[in-house]
């Protein structure tokens, strides 16, 4: 699958946008439409501007505008509470409050709550990092798995770990301070592997008994994302991939911004300063 490109050239554009102004999708037409801002389409209904900018958080020049769009990058894992969002301007704004709603040990959606107002450039944000999750290195260890309450709804298959403990509540095969990945969950157990895919660690009872031993904990990977901001002097445009249409004749000065795909970076300048100008 042809995925968009973080570098502001025709190549890194998607074919497809040709359709979306009832152009053929090749790569000719992909080039011509990259950076247009000349009349090429709609014969039957008189020509119209159309092009496909890609564009920087400079060239979005975001006076004023709010938080527009979040995007979850990587879900995490091992949740047991919705994760606290936190946005920090880079570029002065204020006001934008998010929430990361948990399902299955991971933050399954992002919402914005409020934009928030000020920000010339996209904030960065930060999620909570999920909670230890405490069990018994004796106890709650047996026939190589770790015993936890409702454990699916915790970690899935192919979720990251970190396993730490003292001497009397490590379980045999487990090592202090260690990334480990879960190899199996149900609704009772886990188990877990020293790589991605690989075999079930053969993990015993831990040396301490059911007071001593209590220490042992598994800390799942912390939720991460990102915000892209809206709004500022070229309304609609925000910083990643942007459709450009402009009507011509009577329709001259009605322009239409359309986000076809946010980025958190833009790489590179395709000399259209003209149309959209650096802050």
């Amino acid at each position: 699958m042809a995925l968009w490109g973080k570098n502001d050239n025709a190549a890194n554009s998607m074919l497809y946008v040709q359709s979306q102004v009832k152009q053929t999708a090749n790569s000719s037409n992909q080039t011509a439409l990259f950076g247009n801002t000349s009349a090429w389409y709609g014969k039957s209904t008189g020509k119209q501007v159309a092009g496909v900018f890609g564009v920087d958080g400079a060239e979005a020049r975001t006076t004023s505008g709010g938080v527009a769009i979040a995007k979850i990058s990587k879900g995490g894992s091992g949740y047991t509470a919705n994760a606290t969002v936190t946005i920090t301007p880079t570029n002065g704004g204020t006001g934008a409050v998010a929430n990361g709603n948990v399902a299955v040990g991971r933050v399954a959606t992002f919402n914005i709550e409020n934009a928030g107002s000020g920000y010339k450039t996209n904030p960065t944000i930060t999620f909570s990092a999920p909670s230890a999750i405490v069990f018994n290195g004796n106890t709650a260890v047996t026939g190589g798995a770790i015993t936890l309450a409702s454990a699916n709804t915790k970690f899935l298959a192919g979720d990251k770990v970190t396993y730490a403990g003292n001497t009397l509540s490590t379980p045999v095969g487990l090592t202090d301070n260690t990334l480990y990945y879960v190899s199996f969950a149900n609704t009772t157990v886990i188990k877990l592997a020293a790589t991605l895919g690989g075999a079930n660690i053969a993990i015993t009872a831990a040396a301490g008994d059911t007071t001593t031993a209590g220490g042992a904990t598994l800390t799942g990977e912390t939720a991460t994302g990102y915000v892209a901001v809206g709004g500022g002097e070229n309304k609609g445009v925000t910083a990643g991939w942007n459709l450009r249409t402009a009507g011509t004749g009577g329709r001259a000065g009605r322009v239409q911004n359309e986000c076809l795909v946010a980025m958190r970076t833009m790489a590179g300048d395709a000399s259209d300063d003209s149309i959209l100008p650096d802050a």
